[in-house]
C-alpha cells in the first residue's frame, strides 16, 4: 500500500505542469490534416484510417446516420475505469472533433515527453468517444440531422438512429464520467462583463429542482479542477451555462442515468474565426480531465469554485458603434450601432463568407464588442453607389478597388454577373446594374453607410467591416453580391 501510495504521488507530481507542458507541445499532437472547422465527414474517416492497426486505439462502427454515413466509437486505453465522450450532436459544431482527433495523435505517439502520462491514464481508463454523432448534419454545416430534429432533444423517445447509438453506448458502458461537447454562440459574455466565454461549463441537473446528489458533485468537482487550469491560459473568459433542467437533453438524462456530465460549449476568441485555439483548449481540457479522473484528484476540489463561475450571457456585438450622431427631420440623435458579421455557408458548405447585419440600434451602453469604436462627433451618412459601370466582376478585379472605396463608395455595379456565389473577395459590395436594390439604413439591414466628421469622410463601412479613409487601414473580410 505504501509503495503504491508512493508510486502514484510520483505521477502526480510529474503531472504536476501537465496543462502547461501540453499548451507548449501542442502543436505536435496537431492532426493537420484537418484545419478548418467545415471538414466533411470523409475527411475525418481519412484520419481515422491511420490508426487502423493501432495497438491502442480501437476503432469500432457503432452504427449508421439516416443517410448510411458510419458512426464510429472509438477506444482509448484498458483502465477500469469508463468514460465517454461525444462530440458534433450538432453538426455545425465540430471545435471538440479536432481536438478528439488531436487526441489520437497524442496517445499514439511513441517514446514522447508524455509518456508517462499516456500510461497512467490508459492504465486507469477506458476514455471511448463518438467523434462525429451527427455526420448528415455535418455535410451541410447545420446543427439538426437530415430530418431537421435536433438530437439533443431526443433523449426521452430515442426516435433516430443516430440517439440511439448514443444511449446504446451508455448502456453498455455505464460511464463513471461522460464529456458532452458543444460550440455555441461565439457573442457570449461571462457574466456582465466585456469578457467573451469562451469556455462555458455546465453539470447539468437531473431534475427540475436542480438537486445535487454525488453524481453531480462529481461533475462540479471536476470543473472547478478543470476551470482553475484553464485560468492559466484564459483567465476571466470561463462562464457557466445555464442549469435550468431539459427533461429532453441527454446531458441531463446521463446524470439521471448516473454518469457525471462535463458539459463544455466553446465560445469565441477574437479574430478566431476558424476556432483553432479554441481546439488547442479543448485538447488540454479533455487530456487534463481524463488525468484528474485517473488519479482521482478531482475529488479535493471544492464546488465553490464551480458554483462561484459566472453564467454567460448574450452581451457582445461583432462591431460596436458608441455615440453616433444621426439626423431625422432636421433634429440630431446620438445612438450607438450593434453590428454582427454572420457567417454564411458556401455552397459546397466547406467555406464560409460573411453577412454584415445591423443587430440593434439605440442606447447598447450595456453592451460590448470584440471591436468597439467611440465614434464622438460622427455623423451617420448613407451607402453610395459608384455611378461607373463594370462590364462584369473580372473587370472589376483588373482595378484598384481600394481607390473606389476611398471615394466613398460601399457599392459598384456590374452588367453582367454569371457567378453562383453571393460574396466577393473584394472588399466591396458588387450590385447588379439592373437591379432596383434598395440601401437602407435600419434595423436588421445590411450594415453598409458612411461615417463623417466636420463634412470630412472618415470611415466606410461595407458588409459590417470598417474601411478606415484617412489611414487606408481595410478591416474588410468581404463583399456581397447582390444580383
Amino acid at each position: 500500500l505504501i509503495l503504491y501510495s508512493l508510486t502514484n504521488l510520483t505521477v502526480m507530481v510529474a503531472q504536476n505542469n501537465l496543462s502547461q507542458r501540453l499548451y507548449e507541445s501542442y502543436s505536435d499532437f496537431k492532426e493537420n490534416e484537418i484545419i478548418n472547422k467545415r471538414f466533411s465527414h470523409q475527411e475525418m474517416m481519412n484520419v481515422l484510417e491511420k490508426y487502423k492497426k493501432s495497438d491502442l486505439i480501437k476503432i469500432n462502427n457503432a452504427g449508421y446516420s439516416i443517410e448510411g454515413r458510419e458512426i464510429k466509437l472509438i477506444r482509448i486505453g484498458t483502465g477500469p475505469i469508463n468514460v465517454l465522450a461525444w462530440s458534433q450532436m450538432h453538426g455545425d459544431e465540430s471545435t471538440a472533433t479536432m481536438a478528439l482527433l488531436d487526441m489520437l495523435k497524442f496517445f499514439d505517439s511513441k517514446n514522447n515527453e508524455f509518456s508517462e502520462v499516456i500510461d497512467f491514464i490508459i492504465s486507469n481508463i477506458s476514455f471511448y468517444f463518438i467523434p462525429m454523432l451527427n455526420p448528415d448534419g455535418t455535410e451541410q454545416f447545420t446543427r439538426r440531422n437530415e430530418m431537421d430534429i435536433d438530437l439533443n432533444r431526443d433523449a426521452l423517445r430515442l426516435q433516430f438512429p443516430e440517439s440511439k447509438i448514443l444511449k446504446s453506448a451508455q448502456d453498455s458502458l455505464n460511464p463513471l464520467f461522460s464529456f458532452n461537447l458543444h460550440d455555441q454562440n461565439t457573442r457570449y459574455t461571462v457574466g456582465d462583463s466585456y469578457k467573451v466565454a469562451t469556455i462555458s461549463f455546465l453539470a447539468p441537473a437531473f431534475n427540475f429542482e436542480k438537486d445535487i446528489n454525488e453524481v453531480r458533485e462529481n461533475s462540479m468537482k471536476l470543473i472547478s479542477f478543470l476551470k482553475k487550469e484553464l485560468d492559466h491560459f484564459i483567465p476571466g473568459h470561463i462562464a457557466k451555462y445555464s442549469d435550468d433542467f431539459e427533461p429532453r437533453a441527454f446531458g441531463d438524462n446521463f446524470v439521471k442515468w448516473g454518469s457525471s456530465v462535463i458539459l463544455i460549449e466553446s465560445g469565441g476568441w477574437k479574430n478566431n474565426y476558424e476556432k483553432q485555439f479554441l481546439r488547442k483548449i479543448n485538447f488540454i481540457t479533455l487530456i487534463g480531465g481524463l488525468n484528474s479522473i485517473a488519479n482521482n484528484s478531482y475529488l479535493e476540489e471544492s464546488t465553490d469554485v464551480y458554483t462561484e463561475i459566472p453564467e454567460n450571457q448574450k452581451k457582445l456585438f461583432d462591431l460596436l458603434l458608441r455615440n453616433v450622431t444621426v439626423s431625422k427631420n432636421n433634429i440630431d440623435y446620438k445612438i450607438d450601432i450593434g453590428i454582427n458579421q454572420n457567417e454564411k455557408g458556401t455552397f459546397d458548405k466547406r467555406e464560409f463568407y460573411f453577412d454584415g447585419r445591423i443587430e440593434d440600434i439605440g442606447d447598447l451602453s450595456t453592451f460590448y464588442g470584440f471591436d468597439e469604436l467611440d465614434c464622438q462627433g460622427m455623423r451617420l451618412e448613407p451607402a453610395k453607389v459608384s455611378s461607373k459601370i463594370f462590364k462584369d466582376i473580372y473587370d472589376l478585379i483588373k482595378i484598384d478597388v481600394i481607390n473606389i472605396i476611398t471615394e466613398g463608395y460601399s457599392f459598384v455595379m456590374v452588367d453582367s454577373i454569371s457567378s453562383d456565389e453571393n460574396f466577393t473577395n473584394l472588399p466591396i459590395n458588387i450590385l447588379n446594374s439592373k437591379s432596383e436594390y434598395k440601401i437602407d439604413f435600419g434595423l436588421n439591414e445590411a450594415a453598409n453607410f458612411n461615417l463623417t466628421q466636420n463634412d470630412e469622410l472618415i470611415l466606410i463601412c461595407v458588409n459590417g467591416f470598417l474601411f478606415d479613409v484617412r489611414s487606408q487601414k481595410n478591416n474588410i473580410k468581404n463583399g456581397k453580391i447582390i444580383k
